[in-house]
């Protein structure tokens, strides 16, 4: 029923499998540790993550609301 090369057939299509495996499994894991970093650099993830921006002031403090203006 099979062939004389069957089973170097098959020997070499799971061994092409496994070391596509070994190679790529690295590569893939990478990949994947990049793109879940990737999302703390949203511009949503930014802006959450910085402290808000300072008011500019001289040292002064600043204006009061219930004083009158001149």
């Amino acid at each position: 029923m099979f062939g004389e090369y069957t089973g170097i057939i098959l020997l070499a299509f799971f061994g092409f499998l496994a070391l596509a495996t070994v190679l790529l499994l690295p590569v893939y894991l990478f990949l994947k540790r990049e793109e879940r970093d990737s999302e703390n650099w949203t511009p949503e993830a930014l802006a959450r993550d910085w402290p808000p921006p300072a008011s500019p002031s001289n040292g002064t403090p600043p204006p009061d609301a219930s004083a009158p203006n001149p």
